[in-house]
């Protein structure tokens, strides 16, 4: 839901005349190079998901709700990211985008985030229960919570907190069902008004452009289901899929046609649905400090939707479904680590454990993964982070794996459903000495982590490199060119 509010934020600059929705990003940070269709990605592409870039989010999405990942690392990654679909003819999800839609409000105003939120929304709405990557308000802000496999809760750390949180613009605000009323019934006047006008006494401006369909995202009927810019467009009677592992029921079935705009979000302890209908004026919003063992924002809000215009449904279609999914949440990863066990044959490594041990980078030096020796065996670091530090175990020949049961995953704020080739690290590049190199051992040079599921292969090579390389750095491999290394 946070994106809403930052692509509002930009159609208000763009109603000054300071942006337009054609911007190309490199116009305002030339340091956004790529060599393909890619490089005229324009804020328009970036509000809408069409770039056609891999989202990346495992190279920020750490444990614990805490981002480890730097803001200044935005760019960089998505110069760097493999292409996922056809230009602006595909949606893939991106919120390293709104990441930088964020940086480009900052550097166009010349205010942090915090203050342009502050200036041109909370306070001109008089909202008191809306807070941006802050401490809890106080003790009547709802903690957040994660469920374990046999339903019962535990108390997680709040996402989105700090002075330079990488994807704020992307999802830390946090707000209180007041507010968001609020709030949207003035977003739904903005829209109703601006469509013959563009007079409005509220502070939404550019709104019927801002929600206008820009991609498709899968519909599975004749009826529009599109992507605009922070927010999802379905014209119902349909089903409403998107991000969704399952089938849901179609939503209205059998009811007239109405537009819908909604949006849902979902983080390890928060989560909402929100459900706009300009042409009634009506807003439905849920929220959750857990989205339980299923999608239950999404069920629940199909219930208050069907509720509120008198459709009928069955109930027990709504209970099943939930049922169900819970049952296949939890048992996916019961059987994924079984396949990863199954699959294992290798009960030793092939080289010894030194020859694994250091830091491995990614092209752009961004991101790094440390391998440590510890007690006799080998952990995987991620950027170094003892969060997000695991025991690895052989796995099959030159490669290792770590595994996560579901309350793990669960307790670590991380999302349980990766699949098996997630926690397999493939070691190669193997360095061998010379016969006048006496005494000293063979060198693992890189290894292939398959983190992104929206492009095909292996995954990412990250390169060992020397002592004094450091994240963030400028240096890059000879020939990489910025360019994501595949395998």
């Amino acid at each position: 839901m946070t994106k809403a509010f930052t692509t509002s934020m930009i159609g208000m600059l763009i109603e000054e005349g300071l942006l337009s929705f054609s911007t190309q990003l490199q116009e305002i940070f030339p340091e956004f190079q790529r060599q393909d269709a890619q490089a005229n990605i324009t804020l328009e592409d970036l509000m809408s998901h069409r770039t056609g870039l891999a989202p990346m989010d495992n190279l920020w999405f750490n444990s614990y709700n805490e981002i480890l990942v730097d803001r200044s690392q935005a760019i960089p990654i998505l110069s760097y990211a493999p292409v996922a679909g056809p230009f602006r003819a595909s949606f893939n999800y991106n919120n390293i985008a709104y990441e930088v839609l964020g940086q480009v409000l900052e550097k166009v105003t010349g205010l942090s985030y915090l203050d342009l939120l502050h200036q041109r929304i909370i306070e001109p709405l008089k909202l008191n229960r809306t807070f941006y990557a802050g401490e809890p308000l106080d003790g009547n802000t709802a903690k957040s919570y994660a469920a374990l496999a046999d339903g019962s809760s535990h108390q997680l750390s709040p996402w989105g907190y700090g002075d330079n949180l990488f994807i704020g613009a992307g999802g830390a605000i946090r707000s209180s069902v007041n507010d968001l009323l609020f709030l949207y019934n003035a977003l739904m006047d903005a829209a109703n008004s601006q469509v013959w006008t563009a007079t409005t006494t509220n502070p939404f401006k550019q709104v019927p452009e801002l929600l206008e369909g820009k991609v498709g995202v899968g519909s599975t009927s004749l009826r529009e289901y599109s992507y605009a810019s922070g927010w999802i467009r379905a014209q119902l009677p349909a089903m409403v899929h998107l991000f969704a592992d399952y089938w849901p029921p179609v939503l209205l079935e059998g009811g007239e046609s109405r537009l819908m705009i909604h949006h849902q979000g979902y983080i390890m302890g928060n989560a909402g649905i929100v459900s706009l209908f300009p042409e009634t004026s009506t807003a439905i919003v849920v929220l959750g400090n857990s989205a339980g063992l299923t999608d239950a924002m999404r069920l629940f809000g199909q219930v208050l939707i069907a509720t509120t215009f008198e459709n009928e449904f069955n109930p027990t279609t709504y209970t099943n479904l939930a049922r169900e999914a819970r049952d296949y949440f939890v048992q996916y990863v019961g059987d994924r680590n079984k396949e990863l066990l199954a699959n294992k044959t290798s009960r030793e490594s092939i080289n010894p454990l030194p020859a694994y041990v250091g830091k491995y980078y990614n092209s752009i030096s961004s991101f790094f993964i440390e391998i440590k020796l510890n007690g006799g065996k080998l952990q995987v670091s991620f950027l170094g982070a003892d969060i997000d530090t695991y025991d690895l175990q052989p796995y099959q020949a030159d490669s290792f794996f770590w595994i996560l049961d579901f309350d793990e995953s669960a307790k670590r704020a991380r999302l349980p459903w990766f699949p098996p080739e997630y926690f397999v690290l493939k070691f190669g590049c193997q360095y061998e000495p010379s016969w006048w190199q006496f005494g000293k051992e063979a060198d693992m040079r890189c290894l292939t982590w398959k983190h992104e599921f929206t492009i095909p292969g292996e995954g990412e090579v990250f390169r060992k490199e020397a002592e004094n390389h450091r994240v963030g750095g400028v240096s890059q491999r000879p020939g990489s060119q910025g360019r994501m290394d595949l395998k």
